[in-house]
């Protein structure tokens, strides 16, 4: 009779130790999320608090995060101050064009890897995974002088007096490195879609060459369709990559405003205002670190929108190229 009944709760006890195996991983899984989540999310709401605080509540040892002082004339100041207006469709412009050329560009570099053989392939994508580990300010002087003076094998100084163009304060820079697929982390968008690629299907394209497409037609009209969701993920990195980025936008477009270069110019803005007005409340230190975080706000606002509109083809493009499970 006792072997019966030990016989009869090893299932029993089998399903007890996966039902607690399960709990386990799950809770851990739960603690490690709620972790990275309040790390994201926790120096957000701390700007967003102090978004609406005004001076004498950063000075009050009783205001932790809900301001006593509630006040919204910190967003209209810093979109002064930011000349957000101006500086945003800059940054619309110099991100939506450079990204759509880099999405294209990638995908056609991508797919070239993926499905084609040739001589040097493998020094080639290993010139693609260099360019995903190197810094880009190790190449900003040749970059500079590149575009300084442009004259791809001397051919430009044929035609014009011996002179190359100069491509600098212009969006040429932006769109000839981008359609190049050699901007900026173009390596890690090249491996993106070549993985995409190669996890489809060759017998699609096969079955389309051997009715008499070419391999024009075969990307065109049935490669370039299925890799929408790729392109999309490579546009959003590459637009927050750009819309964030000062390096290349003061290298190649200093005098025009951009949002990223507005924020980082701020504070120098403000303490120009106490030149200018003779300010006392500019040269405050608590009122530009409210202002910094209105600005922040207001940088990244755009970004966080763009990312709900496009999250799900994000997801799922991740999902495809076989980098998460």
């Amino acid at each position: 009779m006792s072997d019966r009944l030990s016989v009869s709760s090893v299932p029993w006890m089998n399903r007890t130790k996966r039902r607690a195996k399960r709990w386990i991983v799950s809770l851990v899984r739960a603690a490690f999320l709620i972790g990275i989540s309040f790390m994201i999310i926790y120096p957000l709401l701390t700007k967003l608090s102090l978004s609406f605080m005004e001076q004498v509540d950063l000075y009050d040892r009783t205001v932790q995060a809900i301001p006593k002082h509630f006040t919204w004339t910190n967003y209209p100041e810093a979109f002064y101050y930011m000349k957000y207006g101006q500086s945003f469709l800059n940054s619309v412009m110099i991100c939506g064009i450079s990204g759509i050329a880099q999405a294209f560009a990638c995908v056609m570099t991508g797919y070239g890897f993926a499905r084609f053989d040739f001589k040097g392939k493998k020094i080639a994508f290993a010139m693609v995974l260099v360019m995903m580990v190197v810094p880009p300010q190790l190449i900003t002087t040749p970059l500079y002088l590149n575009f300084q003076n442009f004259d791809p094998l001397g051919l430009i100084s044929m035609f014009n007096n011996g002179k190359g163009l100069r491509l600098i304060e212009s969006l040429w820079p932006f769109l000839l490195l981008s359609l190049t697929s050699t901007g900026p982390r173009c390596g890690l968008y090249i491996f993106f879609a070549r993985q995409f690629f190669r996890g489809f299907p060759k017998v699609i394209d096969e079955a389309a060459t051997i009715d008499g497409a070419s391999h024009r037609r075969v990307f065109v009209s049935i490669m370039l369709p299925a890799a929408f969701s790729i392109m999309v993920t490579i546009f959003l990195l590459s637009f927050v990559w750009l819309w964030n980025d000062t390096m290349y936008a003061f290298m190649f477009y200093s005098k025009v405003p951009t949002v990223a270069k507005s924020l980082m110019n701020l504070q120098g803005d403000l303490f120009s205002s106490v030149h200018t007005y003779m300010s006392s409340t500019a040269s405050d230190i608590g009122y530009f670190s409210i202002l910094k975080a209105t600005g922040v706000l207001l940088a990244i606002a755009p970004l966080m929108i763009l990312y709900a509109c496009v999250q799900k083809v994000f997801i799922q493009s991740i999902e495809n190229t076989g980098i998460v499970g």
